[in-house]
């Protein structure tokens, strides 16, 4: 008996049915991640910058010195034939009706005249207090920085010393330091990176001392999450929110597939991930990192000393993220620092950030 032979369009059709269904086994985890959230892996990065971020500044300072720019007596041109320009109190390049192209050289703590552009990069080789309303493609201080008021920096900013940043000044690409950076209200920014991240205008409680990592935590009452789902020796998976109340510590991690907050008083000596919002209320303490799909809030008065990544927006309020002496990160598409801000590593928002007034 001959066996019934199929059309050819439907033998195609079964046939390409088939090929997709087996490409697609190894997503099928994916598929049931996305619909019913329960990873405890971390989220993924929205920084939109994975190498160093002094790289620049590292390598105008080699071409720097490689061409004596650096030196008692600074060259016309460099090896190139580009044309290098100084400038001081006694030979200032004044404020020209166009924007320099030429690579300038500041030879003193004279800046460049209000509403200059400097289009080329900018070599500053004493500390330099500079005018307002100045423009920057990439200025690298040999000592430390302080950008006046309504200022923009078009790529990047090093200083070797301190940066201090005024009001209504732009950091569009990245703004780095050796030591510490001071940024006034109103400034905009995309990328900071310094042992210690500071918004002016308001008294801290101070930043996370290595010690007290491992401080006793007698004062504080136990906590485990109910109705939880134990991932392994002090990790907890939490179906729903999660609120861990004033005056206990969870000992461990925790992901929540909702929101989570951390109450006033409470600590958690471990991390925290949630698939909603996170909201560390005033005098709050998280020994770990922090993560969320939604939008994290560090409130006035609290620390965490690990990472805090977010895919929607992060506000810090007065509060200290970091430990002194280590480096952190902080990354999110939009990140508001308010005054008494302090973080020590680096600030990374991908669509813009923003120092703005106590509210």
């Amino acid at each position: 008996m001959d066996m019934p032979v199929l059309p050819p369009l439907l033998s195609f059709v079964l046939l390409l049915g088939a090929f997709l269904a087996w490409i697609c086994v190894p997503l099928i985890p994916a598929f049931i991640e996305l619909i019913k959230p329960r990873d405890a892996a971390p989220l993924n990065a929205v920084g939109n910058d994975a190498g160093r971020l002094t790289f620049f500044a590292d390598s105008y300072t080699q071409l720097a010195t490689q061409e004596g720019l650096r030196g008692a007596m600074v060259p016309p041109r460099l090896s190139d034939g580009s044309v290098v320009r100084s400038h001081s109190r006694g030979r200032p390049i004044g404020a020209a009706p166009k924007s320099i192209t030429d690579m300038v050289v500041l030879m003193d703590g004279e800046p460049p005249a209000e509403h200059s552009v400097l289009e080329g990069e900018c070599l500053a080789r004493v500390t330099i207090r500079g005018n307002p309303n100045v423009t920057y493609r990439a200025l690298l201080g040999q000592r430390d920085i302080l950008l006046g008021h309504d200022s923009t920096i078009l790529r990047w900013v090093h200083a070797r010393g301190r940066l201090d940043v005024e009001a209504g000044t732009r950091l569009l690409g990245r703004a780095t330091s050796d030591q510490s950076i001071t940024l006034a209200t109103d400034v905009e920014f995309d990328r900071l990176e310094a042992a210690t991240i500071h918004v002016a205008g308001a008294n801290t409680a101070g930043s996370i001392a290595p010690a007290e990592l491992d401080a006793p935590s007698g004062g504080y009452r136990p906590f485990t999450p109910e109705k939880s789902v134990s991932m392994g020796p002090n990790y907890w998976r939490v179906t729903g929110d999660l609120v861990i109340p004033t005056g206990a510590e969870l000992v461990g991690s925790v992901i929540a597939t909702g929101s989570i907050i951390v109450s006033r008083g409470a600590r958690v000596s471990g991390s925290i991930k949630a698939h909603g919002d996170v909201r560390v209320q005033s005098g709050g303490l998280l020994l770990g990192s922090c993560a969320a799909r939604g939008r994290i809030a560090i409130e006035a008065g609290s620390r965490v000393s690990g990472p805090i990544i977010s895919e929607e927006e992060i506000v810090i309020e007065s509060a200290t993220v970091g430990v002194v002496g280590e480096m952190t990160t902080v990354t999110a598409p939009t990140v508001l620092l308010m005054p008494g801000t302090t973080v020590h590593g680096a600030i990374m928002a991908a669509d813009g950030g923003m120092t703005l007034p106590s509210s």
